[in-house]
């Protein structure tokens, strides 16, 4: 058995794989599989991906789908089939730092955690930004409140004991997009022991080609489906927790969607009525304070319900984010 399992999903993305790969290859700690699902590419990812494999030290497993799954389903085949203690996700065109999983199995092996969240670089045209998987939070053990609240959405920047992960059946829903943030947070909900890591150990990249990044994905749905199955399982046992990913996951990310797609005022104000009084206390709750300032000015003009100054505060982000 392997120590860790390293699960990739694959579409038609080989030609961004170079630092991902050459970063597993370097790794200082080599007790790990990779797992690579290709999701169906109709490039020759797939027959480049089999040609690497056969030259490379990796111990590497390699699946097909046979039809395209999206890259919740197709990272549960990873799940399925991996092996080792402790997992952990990569995207395809991201790489991580050389010593991450030996940094990692220290950890792991010294806290006995089941559960260890760490920081990432945000690797932009211009910069490499410093970025935080855990807001307001300091390093060492934290508890699963905190870690429920401020803990980022995102696949990547945490690792779990598998066992965890398997016995409590944690899988990725069947999402277009936003099947991240409910897996993670239903994955550290079963978890006992769970420790920060405030070293930046993962590099993401910011892609254009990526599904992140293309505006005609917008949809406000995707946030209302993925929270609704959160709110499902976690509301009764973790209420205050649930309200506060709420104020983030749900008000703030359906709204500023809307305001994005022009969406007419009179809707978007409709829209955040409604919400609030699905939780009419969100605005006392404190994880408004491990919010950014991007969100927090965005969560004032949401209860002010004034449209036109979050369209300011939008166009705002988009000019910093073009010129970074």
């Amino acid at each position: 058995m392997p120590k860790f399992s390293i699960i990739i999903p694959c579409y038609n993305c080989f030609h961004l794989m170079k630092g991902a790969l050459e970063s597993l290859e370097n790794q200082t700690f080599q007790d790990f599989e990779v797992l690579i699902i290709d999701d169906a590419s109709i490039d020759d990812s797939f027959e480049k991906l089999k040609q690497y494999q056969q030259s490379s030290k990796l111990n590497m497993a390699l699946f097909q789908n046979a039809q395209n799954l999206g890259a919740g389903r197709t990272r549960n085949i990873g799940l399925q089939n991996a092996t080792g203690k402790f997992v952990t996700f990569m995207d395809a065109d991201d790489l991580i730092e050389n010593n991450m999983l030996e940094v990692l199995n220290q950890i792991f092996e010294s806290e006995k955690a089941d559960c260890v969240i760490f920081d990432y670089f945000l690797k932009t045209k211009n910069n490499l930004l410093k970025q935080k998987s855990l807001f307001k939070v300091p390093k060492g053990q934290v508890s699963k409140s905190d870690a429920l609240i401020y803990s980022t959405g995102s696949t990547w920047g945490k690792a779990y004991l598998l066992n965890k992960i398997k016995n409590n059946k944690i899988e990725f829903p069947n999402l277009i997009r936003g099947e991240d943030m409910p897996f993670n947070k239903l994955a550290i909900s079963v978890c006992d022991v769970i420790y920060y890591c405030n070293k930046p150990l993962y590099y993401y990249i910011e892609n254009k080609e990526s599904l992140m990044h293309n505006d005609k994905l917008l949809n406000e749905q995707y946030a209302i489906e993925a929270f609704a199955l959160l709110e499902n399982k976690l509301k009764d046992e973790y209420y205050h927790e649930i309200e506060a990913i709420f104020l983030k996951e749900y008000l703030y990310a359906t709204t500023m969607t809307l305001v994005a797609k022009k969406v007419k005022a009179k809707q978007i104000k409709k829209h955040i009525q409604e919400c609030l009084k699905r939780y009419p206390n969100v605005y006392q709750n404190e994880a408004i304070e491990g919010m950014t300032t991007y969100q927090k000015l965005c969560l004032i003009a949401i209860r002010l319900k004034t449209v036109w100054l979050m369209k300011i505060v939008l166009l705002l982000k988009r000019f910093i984010k073009k010129i970074r």
